[in-house]
């Protein structure tokens, strides 16, 4: 079994630059490549030892993988690389104005069920709210790569927001569909 070094960073891991901006492909295509090779399958023979080192080796491999392949995630992850932690990140300023955005798009979500064709106007607002963190991931990508880590880490948790209006959204979208 070749040993992986627990002290590398998942980038590291996958042999991936340490930028926002991934190609996707290539990260999936080194997961399923790693895992091939540190599967625990491949080791069901192997001595405890091995075994043990091929359940851990797999996991990291997960968790990397997990890390990497949603943008919040990996920035979130970008940025406790650069020395912020979760504390520091989210406790960055968003400002007032992106916040009351916030609460009109709330708005909107929670008046949707009483609309004549909710499904037409959630559509658009999952649009908007999907457009909007696009936006937020360029901005993040630009102060990430400068090196303005309290600018990324702002983006980063208004992208955190707007996750979380998503996941409302789709819920909203999902029971509406099943009702």
């Amino acid at each position: 079994m070749a040993l992986l070094d627990f002290q590398r960073n998942y980038y590291q891991l996958f042999d991936l630059p340490q930028e926002f901006l991934l190609d996707q492909a290539q990260l999936g295509a080194r997961y399923r490549q790693l895992q091939m090779e540190l599967h625990p399958d491949r080791y069901a023979s192997a001595s405890a030892h091995e075994q043990r080192l091929a359940v851990q080796y797999s996991a990291l491999v997960n968790a990397a993988y997990t890390a990497l392949r949603k943008p919040l995630d990996r920035a979130v992850y970008l940025l406790e690389l650069a020395g912020m932690g979760a504390e520091e990140i989210s406790g960055q300023q968003v400002d007032g104005g992106f916040l009351i955005a916030q609460m009109e798009l709330r708005e909107k979500l929670e008046s949707m069920i009483s609309m004549v064709d909710p499904q037409t106007a959630l559509d658009h607002l999952i649009t908007e709210i999907g457009e909007d963190v696009i936006k937020l991931q360029g901005v993040f990508s630009v102060a990430y790569s400068a090196g303005e880590f309290p600018k990324a880490a702002a983006a980063c948790v208004k992208m955190q927001y707007l996750d979380k209006l998503l996941l409302e959204a789709e819920i909203l979208e999902t029971s509406l569909l099943d009702g």
